[in-house]
Parts: C-alpha cells; structure tokens; sequence
C-alpha cells in the first residue's frame, strides 16, 4: 500500500494541475504573503514595546482599514483571473490594457477612502474604547488612508504577473517593501538616526512610504519595453466596456472580502469593549492567526489562477485536478501548525509579552494561551473555505461567495458578538467559539458548492465553453 502512495503521489506531482505546477506558482505567492505577514508581525511588535496603548490600538485600526480597503481590493485584484483566463486562451495582447483599468478603478477608491478619513477620530471615539487607545486608533486609521492608492494600483499591477503565473516579480516587490517599512520603522516609530520619535503615526508613515515606492518599481517593471512588445502594457486607454465587467465579477470578490474583514473589525472592536487585556489577547490571536494563514492565503491566490488559466484552455478536468493538488497541500500544512498552536501556545505568544510595557500583564497570557486552543480548530475549517471559495471564484463564481459572505457575516458573527460581548456578557471565550462555528459553516457551504461542478461552465472573458 504504501508502494501505491508513493506512487499516486509521483504522478501527481508531474501532472498538469500537479503539486510541482502548484509549487512552481504557489512558492512565491506564499513567501510573498508570508512576508507581508511578518511585515505586520514586525510592525505590531515594535508597538508592543513601544507601549501597551500603541499596540492595543494598531491591530483594531488596521483591521478596520483594511476592511474598508478590502471592498476596493477584492475588486481590483480580481484582475488576476482575467489575466489567467487571457493567459490560458493566449490573448496575450488584451492583458497589459485589462491591468490598467484595474489601475483607473484604484484612483477612484482611494478617493473614496480618503474622504473616510476625516471620520476616523469621531468613530473610534465613539466605540467605547479606553479613550489614549482610541485617540491612537483615529490618528493611525487615517494615516493608513492616505496610502490607500498605492496599495490598490500595487495590488492591480500585481496582477500583470500573477495572473500569468510568474509569481516570482510580485515576491521580488513585495521583499523590497517589506525591508524598506522594517527600516523605517526602527526610524519613525523610536526615533533614530535624528528621526522624530512618532509611535504609532511613524508606523502608519512607513507603510505609507514603503507601499509607494513598491508601486514606482512595479510600474518600471511592468511597462518595460518587452512587456510592452508582447503584453501591450504602455495602452493605457480608458476602456469602459472592461471596467464594467471587471466591475461585475470583482465587485462581487470585493464585497466577500469586505463582509469578511467587516465582521472581524466588528469582533475585535467589540471584545475592546472588554478591556485591554482582552483586546490584547485577541490582538495576540489574531496576530499569530495572519501569520500563520498567509500561506493558506498565498495557496488559494495560486488555486484561482490554475482554475482561471485551464478553464480559458477550456480544460475544467485539469483545473479540478489543481484543486486537488492546493487541498492535499494545505491540510499538511494546518496539521502542522495546528500542532504548534497546541503543544507550543507560550512560545508563540513570547514575543508580544517580552518586551516594554507587556511585561506587566501576566493575565493577558493566559488568555492568549486559551484563545490559541480554540484557534487551533478555527485555522482548520478556514484553510478548507479559502481554498474551495478561491476554487469557484477562480471560474467567476464570485457572486454566490458574496452572498454567503454577507449573510453569514451578519447572522453569526456581527449580531452574535454584540449578543455575547453587550447584551449578555458572556465574555471572551464565548465570542471566540461563536467565530469557529462561523468558519465551519462557511467551510461546509463552499465545499458543497464546489462539489456542484457549477463553477465548471462559468468563465469571465467570451470564449466558447467546453465540458471536457
């Protein structure tokens, strides 16, 4: 038996929509993601030595953020696919002008986004926060909103690469990003070097700073003359009828996004209303969950582009296969860190109680240690709803994802946690696995809809559809 699992595994390796394709893709989207998320890591715990208010307050404001960012995000990145699908039909002229109308979609969200900001004190006032965290919180969400554009066209020039397939240029960005923030962290945040000692504005001023300039490089790469000569990335023309459509399906992956950091914004502020020890460690959780979960996230991005990139060579069997082969991956993965979570919880959590002020809360540690218990079987049901939601949405199945998102977000997790935290004070505990039930029910639904095979007709670009 064991001959013929070795072998199994052989042979999907070498097969198209195999792990060494899925590797070869999904490596440095996962690096990628990975960085980002020790970027985060790095960030939160310079704030945790920095102070205690400093660090309650920045996991709440950006979260908060992105939520509102992750509408116009989702959208704009959904780009990806119709790279992939482009790619796989080997329209290669249509991809540089379909990138940059994801590109003009950004300059009008970070309007949008913009004019948010001058709400950002008066709405973490109004939370019922301790008022020094809740000050930081506004000052740190609106410095975050300035930077809004660069992050978006970022992610939409990523698309150029990652929808292809070539994986390895959006690593190469997103490293020099991430040692140019680290760098002015250590400058902004403490004061070096002659810099200010700015706290948490210097932090929100480096993310700033370093997602433009990873920006500036991706548009050097991206218009490079032999990009141009094959791609047509320097046709910047406006195209309405594209944006329209990559309005309708995007939009939808948008909302996903939205609904899904939403309902977590709505959490974690809700559990602030705790107290500083339980907002710290949830923020704690929440932290060593999205570090843990970018690779997950970075494997459902690659799961996405297979599916898109073999459903435009009209081969749905291939893409199944691709699918295959991100599941396999990723539940070796989980049953890994999974075991961390268990067997490891206080060396996880060493680093944000090592330093500066946290020292002094003992308690928030033995929260934090109970959280990660039950984070251990949140991380499980929510690598099967990545995958399998990133599975249909690589076909453009992105309204149904919507749908689910936006009513489950409201029926189990925002209605839910002010029930729990507000009306009944049932405490933290309790709000944390109401959030499990609510990512197995998500996990169970994109399962089952994916076993529909109704993704198998569904395309984003006009092609004639095959069932083979």
């Amino acid at each position: 038996m064991s001959i013929n699992i070795i072998e199994n595994i052989k042979k999907q390796y070498a097969a198209e929509g195999g792990y060494k394709e899925f590797f070869l893709i999904a490596i440095p989207l996962i690096l990628s993601t990975g960085i980002n998320s020790v970027q985060l890591f790095i960030n939160r715990t310079f704030l945790s030595w920095y102070s205690k208010e400093a660090f309650a307050a920045s996991v709440p404001a950006s979260i908060a953020n992105f939520a509102i960012l992750s509408l116009f995000l989702g959208t704009l990145a959904y780009v990806d696919v119709f790279v992939a699908q482009y790619y796989g039909k080997k329209e290669y002229r249509s991809i540089g002008p379909a990138v940059w109308q994801s590109v003009y979609l950004a300059l009008g969200a970070a309007f949008i986004i913009f004019c948010l900001s001058f709400f950002a004190e008066s709405f973490f006032m109004g939370i019922g926060h301790p008022t020094e965290v809740a000050r930081e919180e506004g000052v740190f969400f609106k410095v975050l909103c300035y930077g809004a554009f660069f992050t978006l066209a970022g992610a939409a020039l990523a698309g150029f690469y990652a929808g292809r397939g070539k994986t390895k240029v959006v690593l190469f960005v997103s490293l020099f990003g991430v040692i140019m923030n680290v760098i002015l962290d250590i400058l902004l945040i403490f004061g070096n070097l002659g810099f200010p000692r700015m706290g948490i504005v210097g932090s929100a001023i480096a993310s700033m700073i370093s997602s433009c300039l990873m920006l500036i490089v991706s548009v050097i790469l991206v218009t490079s003359k032999k990009n141009n000569e094959i791609f047509n990335t320097r046709k910047l023309t406006p195209n309405f009828d594209f944006i329209k459509r990559l309005f309708k399906y995007g939009f939808p992956n948008g909302c996903q996004f939205f609904f899904d950091m939403a309902g977590f914004s709505i959490f974690i502020l809700l559990i602030g209303t705790l107290g500083v020890n339980e907002l710290a460690a949830s923020n704690i959780a929440l932290n060593i969950n999205h570090l843990a979960m970018m690779p997950v996230v970075g494997c459902g991005m690659t799961t996405s582009i297979l599916v898109g990139k073999y459903l435009g060579q009209n081969r749905p069997s291939i893409s199944q296969s691709s699918v295959r082969s991100s599941s396999e991956i990723i539940y070796v993965y989980l049953i890994i860190v999974t075991a961390a979570l268990l067997l490891f919880p206080k060396q996880l959590i060493y680093p944000f109680v090592s330093g500066g002020h946290m020292q002094q809360i003992g308690q928030t540690e033995q929260m934090a240690i109970h959280v990660l218990r039950i984070l251990a079987a949140y991380m499980v049901f929510d690598g099967t709803n990545v995958i399998f939601a990133a599975a249909i949405k690589g076909a453009g199945d992105t309204a149904f994802v919507m749908r689910v998102l936006v009513i489950l977000s409201i029926v189990m997790v925002i209605i839910p946690t002010y029930l729990i935290v507000i009306v009944f004070q049932l405490g933290l505990y309790a709000a944390w696995w109401f959030m499990l039930l609510y990512v197995a029910a998500l996990a169970g639904i994109f399962f089952a809809r994916y076993k529909s095979n109704k993704w198998k007709k569904m395309r984003v670009i006009e092609m004639d559809i095959s069932e083979n």
